[in-house]
This record gives C-alpha cells, sequence and structure tokens, in this order.
C-alpha cells in the first residue's frame, strides 16, 4: 500500500498539510465564501450546506490518505489556508494518478497553484513511484489548463461532453506528463 507523507514543503511560502479537521471551519467558510468562485468547475461546492458536511467529508479523506487511495493536502500560504489539491484515483498497480485543485479567490494570481501542482507532481513521480501523472479540466476553466500548460504537461486528448456541471455538459481536456526514464 502506498503511503504518502503528512507534509510536503513547497518553498519558502508555501506548505502542503494532509487534511485533518484542524481547519474544517476555515475551509468551510472558505468554500462557501468562494462558492460563485469555484463553480461551475467544482459542482461539489454545493455539497457543502453545514460544517458537519465538511467533518464528513474531511473523515472520509483521512481514511482515503491512511489506505493509500488519495492524498489529500490544504495548501498554506504564508501560514494561512489557500485551497486544497489531491492526488487522487491513485493506481499503485498502474502506477497512474490524477491532481485536482482549487484556489481560494484572493489568493489567484501568485503563482501558488502552479508551485504547489509543481510539488505534488515532483512527490508523486519521485515518491510515489508513478510513472503517469493526469491534470483534467473543462477546457472553458482557462486557470486550470493555464496550470497544466505551465507545468509542461503535454495535451493529451479530448473527450466530448465528458463532464455535466450545472446541468452542462462540459468536454474534458487531459494533460498528461509520463516520468522522464
Amino acid at each position: 500500500m502506498l503511503k504518502a507523507d503528512p507534509e510536503i514543503i513547497v518553498d519558502d511560502e508555501i506548505v502542503l498539510k494532509r487534511f485533518s479537521h484542524d481547519i474544517d471551519q476555515i475551509k468551510y467558510d472558505s468554500i462557501v465564501a468562494n462558492h460563485d468562485h469555484l463553480l461551475p468547475w467544482l459542482p461539489w461546492a454545493d455539497f457543502y450546506h453545514n460544517l458537519s458536511d465538511m467533518q464528513k467529508f474531511t473523515t472520509g479523506q483521512i481514511e482515503d490518505f491512511d489506505a493509500g487511495r488519495i492524498f489529500g493536502y490544504d495548501i498554506f500560504y504564508k501560514g494561512n489556508f489557500a485551497g486544497s489539491i489531491d492526488a487522487h484515483e491513485v493506481s499503485e498497480q498502474h502506477h497512474y494518478c490524477y491532481i485536482g485543485y482549487w484556489l481560494d479567490k484572493k489568493y489567484t494570481s501568485k503563482g501558488i497553484m502552479t508551485r504547489s501542482a509543481s510539488a505534488l507532481a515532483d512527490y508523486c513521480f519521485d515518491k510515489l513511484g508513478m510513472h503517469r501523472v493526469t491534470i483534467d479540466a473543462a477546457p472553458e476553466n482557462e486557470a486550470s489548463v493555464a496550470v497544466a500548460k505551465r507545468l509542461g504537461f503535454p495535451f493529451e486528448a479530448r473527450l466530448k461532453e465528458e463532464q455535466c456541471l450545472g446541468g452542462k455538459y462540459y468536454d474534458t481536456v487531459m494533460y498528461t506528463k509520463i516520468k522522464a526514464a
């Protein structure tokens, strides 16, 4: 079973810390405050109706982390919660995973997500033994696509009407990096 470190130091400003109940209230408040910013790209923003929903999510994420299924981290920028990032759909057998992320609007345009995603991708390759790491998004989600491109993830595929977000169908674009030999 894959095991990940509870903390990844990205640089002198950013630290990734595994999900914990310590910041459930802060994360919940951020999701509520950023609801319109997160939709339509992240429909899960509609799933948190109260703090209890956030706590249930965190409990599941902790269990998945311990079982090696999903490695979810909260992003801390200069000591403040800024968003979350994870490696999900982790396949130990086939050595691949997907990276997903979101950022509080007040922390955008600071390079936080690019640096965080770069560090997590490197961690997936170097420490978890992944051969293939994918970032996918709706092509209209320009910010998410830009992160994949800045990290040098080559375009791999476009899946037609693969996501239903807010009752509307969107294509998914996939950007995949293969571990260098």
